[in-house]
């Protein structure tokens, strides 16, 4: 359902905010209600007004979607170690300067690695791997702090 919105200017006392802070609240045009508030406590610029509104409204099937590409990503990425260490050891060299200055970890040169190594056909991009790979090892930081945990408990 599309609502047609407006940002528009609040009074300082509607939030409790000095008079000299200007808040924004998302008004609907056509009733005139307050629409979102920013649970109450108003957004400060116009363009946070229109961000909130539409993070609030997105397309939440397109997360889900995210979601299950970056398991199939982390799944490969657990049975595929010996590759995840190569380029880890390969961006450590790169980092070190051990390469040229030109040399970095990029989506071409994960691209090339993953030729090499012969995979081919996977069903994630190297740049959706080499996101996924700049975030560190997501999955066994999970296993360590349950491991801790449990043994806590014992």
């Amino acid at each position: 359902m599309a609502v047609a919105i407006t940002v528009t200017h609040s009074s300082s006392d509607e939030f409790g905010q000095s008079e000299y802070e200007t808040r924004y609240v998302i008004k609907d045009m056509e009733s005139g209600t307050i629409v979102d508030d920013a649970q109450g406590y108003g957004y400060r610029t116009v363009q946070k007004a229109y961000a909130g509104w539409s993070y609030k409204n997105r397309d939440k099937s397109k997360d889900k979607e995210k979601a299950e590409k970056e398991n199939v990503v982390a799944n490969w990425m657990k049975e595929n170690k010996s590759f995840i260490n190569l380029l880890d050891a390969l961006a450590y060299e790169i980092w070190k300067g051990k390469w040229g200055p030109e040399d970095r970890i990029d989506t071409k040169f994960v691209s090339k690695l993953l030729e090499e190594n012969g995979y081919k056909d996977l069903p994630f991009t190297a740049g959706e791997l080499l996101k996924y790979w700049k975030r560190g090892p997501v999955y066994s930081r999970r296993k360590r702090r349950s491991e801790t945990l449990h043994k806590r408990q014992n």
